[in-house]
């Protein structure tokens, strides 16, 4: 499905609107397309980047709605966390840090209600938003500074945890099984845990093995290779562009 689709789906979603104000799996249904239109774009020109921006915004404005029709249900909360976190990563986290317990807060919710709900390519919310999670952990910086002044932190052992669970939901999505293994590299990498390190590089190997059902499993399979060849790169790893994430990068960022 290109990115013609998606916005015809948008345009459907609208439609349905109008009849049913009140239908939040809509609502979710078009922050999902909003989300494959941006996934596409390529942070690194300019154009693109702003527009991937503005599809994130939108995502949230539509997952806002959402929440405020059914507040008792998970998938608009995804929504709206996986938004901040995409804008997270597109600016730099260290530029994004006052959304970070938002997104944490966001994801604590879907990730503890029922969904029925599954995308065309077989996506569940439990899955979705375990993973998510388990990226924002490992993602998170984790010193003591941003602990107290933003009220976050980063936690190996929470990113592994949630990224199992996410695994043994779905363990043939291509993006789960990257970030486990990326997740089990990284703490191992932290702990001198060669076992961990070797089961990630395991999973990072069985990536181009898994079937493709979504527009970015192709660019994960490339980034499983580049991440085999320097799995130092694996702390700071995100989709749109590595992240830095350390004190010092922190400090810098506040001297600007």
């Amino acid at each position: 499905m290109g990115k013609f689709q998606f916005e015809e789906s948008i345009k459907s979603c609208e439609e349905g609107l109008k009849y049913k104000p009140n239908d939040f799996l809509l609502r979710a249904i078009e922050c999902l397309d909003y989300y494959e239109i941006a996934e596409k774009l390529d942070v690194k020109k300019s154009d693109e980047k702003q527009w991937k921006l503005d599809m994130y915004a939108k995502m949230v404005s539509t997952a806002e709605a959402g929440i405020t029709c059914a507040p008792d249900k998970g998938e608009c909360y995804f929504m709206r966390g996986l938004a901040n976190a995409r804008m997270s990563t597109t600016k730099g986290i260290l530029s994004s840090l006052f959304s970070a317990k938002q997104i944490e807060e966001d994801w604590l919710v879907a990730v503890n209600k029922k969904s029925d709900y599954v995308t065309q390519h077989g996506e569940n919310l439990q899955a979705s938003a375990n993973i998510a999670l388990g990226v924002y952990y490992r993602l998170s910086p984790s010193f003591f500074l941003l602990k107290w002044t933003f009220g976050i932190s980063g936690d190996l052992e929470k990113a592994v945890t949630y990224c199992k669970r996410a695994y043994e939901l779905d363990p043939t999505r291509i993006e789960i099984v990257k970030e486990y293994g990326v997740a089990l590299i990284t703490r191992g990498l932290d702990n001198d845990n060669n076992n961990d390190i070797a089961a990630g590089k395991e999973l990072l190997q069985k990536v181009s093995t898994l079937p493709i059902r979504l527009n970015t499993d192709k660019i994960d399979i490339e980034h499983c290779k580049m991440l085999l060849a320097d799995i130092t790169l694996c702390p700071g790893y995100s989709r749109d562009e590595q992240q830095e994430i350390s004190e010092e990068a922190f400090k810098k960022s506040q001297q600007k």
